[in-house]
């Protein structure tokens, strides 16, 4: 028997759409996008120039159509929310939950903390898309954010509001360019239980300052094509985190350091951060790989770079209960992230305070 049977909190309220007036397809005015944008000519949001992806090689071009790290922004009266969403296919995995890989936070954000208001996600029947519709409990306008799935990707988006709502100018981030994420599957945010569970969401909702996540499960694997694209993103710090993905330590050592310095020869000025893998206690290589990047790091601050840095994977987790940060071993669970987050937090605290 079905849990939806058995426990009434288990189900999610269904879209009707004849109890709403108003209909709003994303991308559209009074609703501001992040970290994704819709390929009109592909039909789908991307997080990537595809052209681009696709010349990189076939893994990132198929992960660039996973929206994770998207978002968008909107102010509303609205008594109800409603979503409704399709997809070319539903993520299916093992050992993360629907609600992570495929579904939609949404989040209040009320001053400068925030309060989870629903989260839409497909059931395992859901192959093609699905939608959902919340009740706002209290009335008045409300400031939100709604994240988008980390592991699915997502063709159409449409937001449903009552007939007599308004829609207002939403707030916006922080004055300061985009932080720019590129690493491997941890980064894409494998495997959170929610969108806005990943590191990235949980500083952004910290600092207030937009980012772009650039994290390819398995696929991100230092290409100069990649460095190259890297460079061409306005951001306001760059985070380089993909030694998850290296074959092997040799590969990693081939590809590390020249992807620093395609970067550096072109974003002078920009602070970086080398990132070893959080997974330290049962990842392969990870000591060895851990060494490389730490060579990388020692090798720019001898030839004269004052801004770059170096984040030591193997501590993130901290000492106590580190065993329950992770799901398999390897992909952090909340806990994970949320120790992740901490660390990197810190960090730019001592980069600069505007970060913070």
């Amino acid at each position: 028997m079905k849990i939806e049977k058995i426990d009434e909190n288990f189900v999610q309220a269904q879209l009707l759409e004849n109890d709403y007036g108003c209909k709003y397809s994303i991308p559209c005015k009074g609703f501001d996008l992040y970290g994704v944008f819709y390929d009109e000519a592909r039909g789908r949001f991307m997080r990537m120039d595809g052209d681009v992806a696709d010349k990189v090689s076939t893994g990132v071009s198929a992960l660039s159509k996973h929206t994770s790290g998207g978002r968008v922004r909107f102010s509303t009266d609205s008594a109800k929310i409603g979503l409704s969403v399709e997809y070319s296919a539903l993520s299916q995995m093992s050992h993360m939950p629907h609600t992570g890989s495929s579904g939609f936070s949404l989040l209040e954000k009320i001053g400068d903390t925030y309060k989870t208001v629903a989260t839409f996600r497909p059931a395992y029947t859901d192959e093609y898309g699905f939608s959902g519709e919340v009740e706002i409990k209290t009335a008045g306008k409300h400031e939100y954010i709604m994240f988008f799935p980390l592991y699915n990707d997502v063709t159409k988006l449409e937001i449903y509001l009552d007939k007599s709502a308004k829609v207002y100018e939403p707030e916006k981030y922080k004055d300061i360019k985009p932080i720019l994420y590129y690493g491997a599957s941890v980064d894409q945010g494998g495997c959170a239980s929610r969108p806005d569970s990943s590191y990235q969401a949980i500083v952004s909702k910290w600092n207030n300052i937009d980012f772009i996540n650039l994290g390819f499960s398995g696929k991100a694997k230092g290409e100069p094509l990649m460095a190259e694209y890297l460079t061409k993103i306005d951001c306001s710090m760059c985070f380089i985190a993909y030694d998850g993905n290296a074959p092997t330590v040799e590969f990693l050592r081939d590809t590390h350091f020249k992807f620093y310095e395609i970067y550096r020869s072109v974003k002078k000025d920009v602070p970086i951060v080398f990132m070893s893998a959080p997974c330290f206690d049962n990842y392969r290589n990870a000591a060895e790989n851990r060494e490389v990047i730490m060579e990388s790091y020692e090798k720019a601050k001898e030839l004269g770079d004052k801004n770059v840095y170096f984040l030591d994977g193997k501590t993130v987790f901290g000492d106590k209960d580190r065993e329950i940060c992770t799901v398999e071993g390897i992909h952090p669970n909340d806990l994970g992230f949320y120790r992740i987050a901490e660390h990197i937090y810190e960090l730019y605290a001592k980069i600069d305070k505007r970060f913070i």
